[in-house]
């Protein structure tokens, strides 16, 4: 006869041999690791951009996140350029630019714009670390960004912030 005692021992095996199974094929890194970091070194490019804001990141919940970052305007429109910059890595860690200045709430992080960062991993995870650049999407002005905030989806975590200062008269 079986019974729940039996049937629950066969269900805690089975779920144990489906994980040690999962990590032999996928291995454990990448079962529970971020993804890995790129460096990059991107030359800004020829042309006139104003800056209009900048500002230095911290770390916050004891994430590290160094740096600074501009808010600069061209022809095209705005971007952000991120300088030296650093953070520990994590799952679903993505950029957003946002109304507060210090973007550390989930609140706070959703009242801005996701930032995809083109050539980050998945769907553009903050995943890029050196001196890049990074178009904004369409429809963000100037006046919508006080912020640049660092945010583990995942886990809803702040990793850290940039609170941007304006900039006056200052091009590249």
């Amino acid at each position: 006869m079986v019974t729940i005692r039996t049937f629950a021992t066969g269900g805690a095996i089975l779920a144990v041999v489906v994980v040690v199974a999962s990590l032999a094929v996928i291995g454990p890194s990448d079962f529970f690791l971020p993804e890995q970091s790129t460096q990059v070194d991107e030359e800004l490019a020829d042309g006139d951009a104003e800056v209009l804001a900048s500002g230095s990141f911290v770390g916050t919940s004891g994430y590290d996140v160094t740096g600074t970052v501009l808010l600069l305007r061209d022809d095209e429109g705005l971007f952000l350029r991120f300088e030296n910059y650093s953070q520990t890595q994590g799952p679903d860690v993505f950029v957003y630019v946002t109304p507060s200045p210090t973007p550390d709430s989930r609140a706070e992080i959703t009242a801005g714009t996701k930032v995809p960062i083109d050539g980050g991993a998945d769907d553009g995870e903050s995943t890029k670390e050196g001196t890049f650049t990074q178009r904004l999407p369409e429809g963000v002005t100037a006046a919508d960004i006080n912020g640049v905030g660092i945010w583990c989806e995942r886990f809803s975590a702040p990793f850290g912030y940039a609170e941007l200062n304006p900039v006056s008269g200052e091009t590249t």
